[in-house]
């Protein structure tokens, strides 16, 4: 039975996304069988797997794949432990296809459609548009574990203080149906020694303590590389390597921290 992963904060930019993909790639490298969902209209994550594996055909958009219970039918294979369901602009107009069922019902479609795929793989991860939305309501309470990210900037900081109330009040409201647990908050360190980050470093370690991850990411322009060219994952250029083992550090953290970790 798959483990289904969300990294999140509603506010923008803060490398959620980069996260999703990067863990899909290392968890596949490591004979996981693992299934990206791309629940963004922006499709960020479905652009990088294609520049990363190769063309993209979209089999059945997502939109209808959701409303019509038939996910499987929306899956496309990258290789033999990597499979993605890519998402396409059609995506930005599902909250309102929702519209006709009930608040409590809406809210769990997607927890309902994952039933039939999560047989299929070790790891499932969605990654959602920044927004607070019916759609990211789906993916919460569809997710196991939930692992916050934090850019060092006073905007994000405040942003994963409200993401931690929503997380909380929609634990409340969907008391019998909602499963999922905080897997801790990633820092995303925008520079390793300016004040700000430093500041909030301090600020979040002193409030949330143990849930702030030991290992962190910092800006790397690699990542842009494999954002625009594709993830590469060549043995002697040592900026592949140092970046690959810095996001390896922080996803064998996760899996430790949810009891996945084989090592």
């Amino acid at each position: 039975m798959a483990v289904t992963l969300l990294f999140y904060n509603f506010k923008g930019g803060v490398g959620k996304t980069t996260l999703s993909v990067i863990a899909a790639d290392h968890l596949s490298r490591c004979k996981k069988k693992v299934l990206l969902i791309d629940l963004d209209a922006q499709a960020s994550a479905t652009q990088i797997m294609e520049v990363s594996y190769g063309t993209i055909t979209i089999k059945k958009e997502l939109r209808n794949s959701l409303n019509d219970n038939t996910l499987e039918e929306s899956v496309v294979t990258l290789d033999d432990y990597l499979d993605i369901i890519p998402s396409d602009w059609s995506m930005s107009l599902w909250n309102q296809d929702t519209e006709k069922l009930t608040k409590h019902d809406r809210d769990l479609v997607l927890k309902k459609d994952l039933l039939s795929l999560k047989n299929n793989y070790d790891y499932i991860i969605l990654d959602v548009p920044p927004t607070l939305s019916t759609l990211v309501n789906n993916a919460v309470l569809a997710s196991d574990y939930v692992a916050l990210v934090l850019q060092t900037q006073r905007s994000s900081y405040e942003s994963v203080l409200n993401t931690i109330q929503y997380l909380s009040q929609l634990q409340t409201d969907y008391a019998n149906e909602s499963n999922f647990d905080l897997a801790g908050i990633i820092l995303y360190l925008v520079s390793r020694n300016g004040a700000t980050d430093l500041d909030i470093v301090k600020k979040a370690k002193d409030l949330f303590g143990n849930s702030i991850f030991t290992n962190q990411i910092l800006r790397r322009e690699r990542v842009k590389m494999w954002a625009n060219h594709g993830i590469t994952h060549k043995k002697n250029d040592i900026h592949d390597k140092q970046t690959h083992e810095m996001y390896s550090l922080v996803l064998h953290e996760l899996l430790y921290r949810i009891g996945m970790d084989e090592n």
